[in-house]
């Protein structure tokens, strides 16, 4: 039987401002320009901050007594002071049409998507791991986004923004498996194929991926009804295909760099990127409208509004400057060693270790870390790069799995391909050099470099 009660419990729930404060900071540098323009074009208190030298206008701080209202000079306050010309820049990389290129999280935020339906998009392009795959189900996401924002959203909306996510560049990106990856980049109108091959590559896919893995020629054949002919030129077709989109070579295509460190007078100085964007400020005409006593109440009240939301907007990119600028010299100063020594020694380090020595929430950490670069003298590396666990070497040394995992690769890319080298056989050399590891740790990095085991690995001739 169903019946009424009542009772008292509290609930955290984050403010549209919060929410806002927080997906600035996920979003990239070259994405902020973008919300910049879309605050101004939709918020009318809103207007570029062309003169800096302009020390005149009405400071909002006048009428209201919380918070500082004050212009933010985004132009003066959020650059990276570079003084060279154009050609002498290297914090932007651009792509063979001469166009940058937007990330996923620049594409996403750039949809006109609604507040509930980017931070899902968020949510998803936050919980990819570094081969562009989804890993985690979808009631995982919405328990995450229940957590962090206090609203519920349906699967269907989930499942929904997912679809609109996998569409974006590159193609294959937020798949939950291989097939779904190829089957998401054969769709794909761009590619060029024709309506048949198209279809015999998804059944191949789809319906025989058993038969495609074990490259059983014959059988995929018969079961195509295609010759053997066809069927190596389907392999070679979705053998151009994307298996990790997450691991293109945008380093030499497209980034833009959230940061710089670089050696100024013999200590490191860490910068924000973006230069020649314009400030943003409050309109002194419509400050003079609302204080002005002859305007209209329910014009007032649309100005306060509006008025209220500019300031939150500034404040919130002032915050966003400061937090990450806090953030990076923390993992300069954690990493040390690494910079100044042009990448040869990077130490293990947790993002909870960054958010203590700041005293930040480590979400804040995760979120800023997350799709960010930085610039330095001997290359361009993604954050969350600097983060790794501990292993120790034969001397008792601690260092960063990662060495362990370079070495691991190192030693798959030189081996011979017709006999590739085995769990056990890297193992045994890695300790032979000092490295101290099982066979089941190399099978543990190896898996996690997505690199396959050796019997995938041998080098297969199609006669």
């Amino acid at each position: 039987m169903l019946k009424n009660t009542q009772g008292q419990f509290q609930q955290q729930k984050l403010s549209p401002q919060a929410i806002q404060a927080q997906l600035l900071l996920a979003i990239p540098t070259i994405a902020l320009e973008q919300e910049i323009k879309k605050q101004l074009e939709e918020n009318p208190v809103l207007e570029d901050n062309i003169d800096t030298e302009d020390k005149t206008e009405t400071s909002p701080g006048e009428i209201y007594d919380n918070g500082n209202w004050n212009s933010y000079n985004e132009r003066s306050n959020y650059s990276s002071n570079f003084s060279g010309t154009d050609e002498e820049r290297t914090d932007y990389l651009l792509n063979k049409q001469g166009k940058q290129k937007e990330t996923p999280l620049e594409q996403v935020y750039s949809m006109g998507l609604d507040t509930d339906e980017l931070i899902i998009a968020e949510e998803i392009l936050g919980n990819l791991e570094d081969d562009g795959y989804l890993r985690i189900s979808l009631e995982e996401i919405k328990e995450d986004i229940t957590e962090k924002y206090s609203i519920e959203p349906g699967m269907e909306k989930i499942e929904s923004v997912l679809r609109m996510v996998q569409n974006i560049d590159p193609p294959g990106i937020a798949a939950r498996n291989l097939q779904e990856c190829l089957s998401i980049q054969l769709n794909d109108s761009s590619n060029g194929l024709t309506d048949d091959d198209r279809r015999l590559c998804l059944s191949m896919i789809n319906e025989y991926f058993e038969e495609f893995k074990l490259k059983h020629f014959e059988k995929l054949a018969k079961l195509l009804d295609v010759n053997l002919e066809k069927v190596n030129e389907l392999f070679e077709i979705i053998h151009r295909l994307n298996p990790a989109p997450g691991k293109q070579d945008i380093a030499a295509d497209y980034i833009i760099p959230d940061f710089i460190v670089k050696e100024v007078e013999g200590s490191l100085k860490v910068e924000l990127t973006g230069s020649s964007k314009p400030g943003i400020k409050i309109s002194k005409k419509y400050m003079e409208m609302l204080k002005d006593k002859s305007t209209e109440k329910d014009t007032k009240d649309f100005l306060k509004n509006k008025i209220e939301s500019a300031r939150w907007f500034i404040n919130a990119i002032e915050s966003r400057r400061n937090t990450m600028l806090k953030i990076m010299n923390a993992i300069v100063a954690r990493q040390m060693e690494f910079f100044t020594s042009h990448g040869e020694n990077i130490k293990p380090m947790f993002e909870k270790d960054i958010a203590e020595d700041i005293s930040m929430d480590i979400s804040t950490v995760s979120r800023v870390v997350r799709g960010k670069y930085v610039q330095t003298d001997f290359g361009i590396f993604d954050l969350k790069y600097f983060f790794s666990a501990a292993m120790k070497t034969e001397s008792g040394e601690d260092v960063s799995n990662k060495i362990f995992m370079d070495k691991i690769r190192d030693l798959i890319e030189k081996e011979d391909k017709s006999k590739p080298l085995s769990d056990d056989k890297i193992a045994e050399m890695m300790n032979k050099e000092g490295f101290n590891l099982a066979r089941r740790t190399v099978a543990k990095y190896r898996e996690n470099m997505k690199i396959p085991k050796a019997t995938l690995r041998r080098k297969i001739i199609l006669n």
